[in-house]
């Protein structure tokens, strides 16, 4: 599925692109850069370096990845005189995104972002040391607090530029995007940084010690590694323990795997974009989770609840955000989970959110949920016909559910009536067929 841009995101990249060729127009006007054939080479062999290490990435839990090609990129900003990093990490991060078939206005923001983090990084030693290389330098402690800054600037404008894309992309806030996206993997994505400016460093007085640079990074690695493994295991055990607490009923076992199944089909008539459905998944599989905190006697009860009965249920919810909060990389699914029995006209639970003010995801699942429990059968009960159901869904919007998301939900429908046609259709022609065969032989 190819990712719909919003008109904020768009206005977005195209300013952080005409700040990046203001930015690097207004250097090679003043600056005056020598090209010989040692910084040709550089270039070359860097730019070759980083785009070999971009293939040694890290998803991140919103979007984007970070990758190994932070050591190369980072030695460019010491090793070229300024602005040629800021063009050679332009070049490869294009390069590299046009193999990756990613769509334009991405591998435009890529390339901005990448120029005016390598631009503003390296200005900051222009500024202060000219186009010296960082071995000729002083040795005194405004030199080291120099180098501190650009590692910081670099970090900084790149993590600022990504999540405010991000952001006005997947209608977030930044601080959700920053502390799921970026606080895990800082520590690491600095050490890549500081691996780089060891590199330029060794590369300018022994190069033959460079490839004790190797440690350092596969350190780093590991870390990103177990830090990506990590957040996958912790999503695993808990959707397991989603489905366990399914199969203490065997009338409700896999409802959480179908609602999470039509809960997607849902979104992608309702558009979507990739990373929202990822997210919309994991929080329907786990959106009972809660349900561990209600004890059978009330779960698997086949008469009608007492009050009480029903305010424990009621809990479920907020036991299952209670269970979700502590883990980094659910920090979006929490309020799903929460908010997935509100109703659209206020009178759902726990908080009697109305309207728009329920997440999308949560109204999306409403909708796959209730579908989900009227088809199912009960001990007490046979499930409803699925057009009975689709007909209490119609009948709900406006006042239980989202009429936007009801209306995805039907032209869903219409899917399955139009692929239940043809099939049957087909299976009536090859009847046709089969007993025209029969009676010519």
């Amino acid at each position: 599925m190819r990712r719909s841009f919003p008109v904020s995101a768009i206005i977005f990249i195209l300013s952080v692109t005409v700040a990046t060729i203001a930015l690097l127009g207004m250097s090679l006007s003043i600056v005056d850069v020598e090209l010989t054939r040692s910084v040709l080479l550089t270039a070359v062999v860097l730019g070759l370096a980083s785009l070999a290490l971009e293939f040694i990435d890290f998803p991140l839990v919103i979007g984007g990845e970070t990758s190994f090609s932070t050591v190369a990129y980072m030695a460019m900003v010491f090793m070229l005189p300024y602005p040629i990093a800021a063009i050679v990490g332009m070049a490869t991060v294009i390069i590299a995104d046009l193999r990756n078939r990613k769509q334009i206005l991405s591998i435009l923001f890529n390339a901005s972002n990448f120029g005016l983090t390598f631009g503003l990084t390296g200005l900051i030693w222009y500024l202060v040391y000219g186009n010296i290389p960082v071995t000729e330098a002083p040795a005194t402690l405004w030199t080291l607090l120099v180098v501190v800054a650009m590692v910081l600037a670099f970090y900084t404008i790149n993590v600022l530029l990504t999540d405010v894309a991000l952001a006005l992309i997947g209608n977030r806030s930044f601080k959700y995007i920053w502390l799921t996206n970026d606080t895990p993997v800082t520590l690491p994505f600095i050490c890549l940084e500081v691996v780089g400016v060891l590199l330029a460093v060794v590369w300018e007085t022994v190069p033959a010690l460079a490839p004790l640079l190797v440690i350092p990074a596969v350190t780093t690695f590991i870390a990103f590694e177990m830090i990506h493994r990590l957040q996958r295991q912790t999503q695993e055990a808990l959707i397991a323990m989603a489905d366990a607490i399914d199969r203490r009923d065997p009338y409700t076992a896999d409802h959480s795997r179908r609602v999470a199944e039509l809960s997607m089909q849902i979104a992608e008539v309702h558009g979507l974009n990739e990373r929202d459905l990822e997210r919309l998944r994991v929080a329907a599989r786990v959106h009972d989770i809660g349900k561990i905190g209600i004890g059978n006697e009330v779960l698997h009860k086949d008469g009608k609840l007492t009050d009480e009965e029903w305010e424990q249920m009621k809990s479920h919810p907020v036991i299952g955000e209670q269970l979700l909060r502590p883990y980094s990389q659910f920090r979006h699914e929490t309020s799903i989970v929460r908010s997935h029995h509100e109703r659209w006209d206020g009178k759902g639970y726990p908080d009697g959110l109305v309207g728009a003010r329920i997440p999308l995801a949560s109204r999306i699942i409403a909708v796959a949920d209730t579908y989900d429990a009227m088809t199912s059968s009960r001990p007490y009960r046979d499930g409803l016909p699925r057009q009975v159901a689709i007909e209490e869904i119609r009948n709900g919007a406006l006042t239980q559910f989202d009429p936007q998301v009801v209306g995805s939900f039907l032209q869903l429908v219409d899917k399955w009536s139009k692929v239940r046609s043809i099939n049957t259709e087909h299976d009536h022609e090859t009847s046709s067929e089969r007993a025209t065969a029969t009676a010519s032989s």
